[in-house]
């Protein structure tokens, strides 16, 4: 039987590494040392003593009790600012399968040592939060993410909502954990430094984009070209995890094959290529994060966006982004055909991005067509869905496309 004056209520933190099981015996020991040291550095410099938590280790992480309950503002806040720092130091130079990230979750509750480690209500559902489908779904939303942390409800209420850390309250996403087998069912709230807010991405923990492409006001006899189109370039793309709304309204999920990158850079490229063979009217692509179409439905159908296209009349699709697919999958991106530096935000309620593809910027919907000089987007990479590449004098011919220009035997250009 536990010794009931062993009892109290404790702040505990449970700490888990990412992908430690993946690492050989050498990598693990590594990532021991560097975790050991993050902590140990990080709980100092914010002006804990984590040499006086008790610890229940457990290799890729561990649980610590924390007896001074008036640590918690400095855990939630300053600590987690700290070592996400410390990781951000680590990780820099480090490959990406190399790198040490952390599932971090904090909470108030019961606590009793026991013969390995502790035992009561609080260790349990503080791991319970670690482990939780959606803070394990942050971290793989957000691969350039160091960390994301997890607070129960009493914490968020008692320190966050309060306002008594420097921690917006919409940096933090609400969600229900809830594990019917183990008969565990909880609030908390996930907050992923760097990124607010920190939504997962959805219930079943893959991430996914909602796209619609809209027709607007065209004959009846024209949709079906437009419908065609779309089917057409999901089929070059190598996309085919499309799951259909209707032919111009669909939710793709992401895979380490099929990216934000790719869907916005050789989706979007092979769309623009079956609009132009169809003969269809100019559309507006809306793509949304998540898995409801109804975001990308009214990205599609923004106003400001079909009055630049309207302006322009060499281009047949216009692109708009919700500001959290852009800050996602756009900024800083190296993918295919993606062009970051050719959006531009819409000064709109919606806080979206506009592309036009072949424009280096897109114009104002005031601007006259043609003032904004198109550009010619770089060749694709070689490529199951391209074919070869050969060049003539300056052009690049990949398959069907042509950078530069090729020149007839009398000088001409063709």
């Amino acid at each position: 039987m536990p010794d009931h004056k062993e009892f109290s209520r404790v702040l505990l933190l449970a700490v888990d590494a990412w992908r430690y099981s993946d690492r050989d015996a050498r990598q693990q020991f590594d990532l021991q040392e560097a975790l050991f040291s993050a902590v140990n550095a990080a709980g100092t410099a914010a002006g804990l003593d984590p040499a006086s938590w008790r610890i229940q280790e457990a290799g890729d992480g561990f649980l610590a009790v924390i007896a001074d309950s008036g640590a918690e503002l400095t855990l939630v806040d300053p600590f987690v600012r700290e070592l996400d720092n410390r990781l951000e130091l680590f990780n820099r130079d480090r490959r990406p399968e190399a790198r040490l990230r952390l599932r971090l979750a904090i909470h108030h509750g019961g606590a009793v040592p026991a013969a390995y480690g502790f035992a009561s209500d609080g260790p349990v559902h503080v791991c319970r939060l670690r482990d939780a489908k959606p803070v394990r779904a942050a971290l793989v939303d957000h691969p350039e993410a160091n960390l994301v942390q997890v607070v129960s409800e009493a914490i968020f209420d008692g320190s966050v909502r309060q306002g008594l850390t420097t921690l917006p309250v919409h940096d933090f996403a609400q969600v229900q954990v809830e594990e019917t087998e183990k008969r565990f069912r909880s609030g908390a709230w996930i907050r992923v430094p760097g990124y607010s807010p920190a939504r997962p991405a959805d219930p079943t923990g893959r991430p996914a984009l909602a796209i619609r492409v809209e027709r607007g006001s065209i004959p009846e006899a024209a949709e079906g070209s437009v419908a065609q189109a779309v089917r057409a370039s999901f089929d070059a793309a190598g996309i085919s995890t499309a799951e259909g709304r209707d032919d111009t309204e669909v939710v793709v999920t992401l895979s380490p094959r099929i990216t934000g990158g790719h869907l916005l850079g050789v989706w979007l490229h092979h769309l623009q290529q079956a609009l132009a063979i169809g003969d269809c009217p100019k559309v507006s692509v809306g793509v949304a994060f998540g898995h409801d179409t109804g975001e990308a439905r009214k990205l599609a159908s923004e106003e400001a966006a079909m009055a630049v296209l309207g302006r322009v009349a060499d281009a047949s699709v216009a692109v708009v982004l919700s500001d959290e697919v852009h800050r996602r999958f756009v900024l800083g991106t190296t993918a295919r055909l993606v062009m970051p530096d050719s959006y531009r935000k819409l000064d709109t309620q919606t806080g979206s991005w506009i592309r036009i593809p072949g424009y280096s910027i897109p114009p104002d919907a005031g601007t006259p067509a043609g003032t904004t000089a198109p550009v010619s987007p770089p060749a694709p990479a070689a490529g199951a869905f391209h074919g070869p590449v050969s060049t003539i004098g300056s052009a690049v011919i990949h398959g069907s496309y042509i950078n530069g220009t090729v020149y007839n035997g009398d000088g001409s250009p063709r």
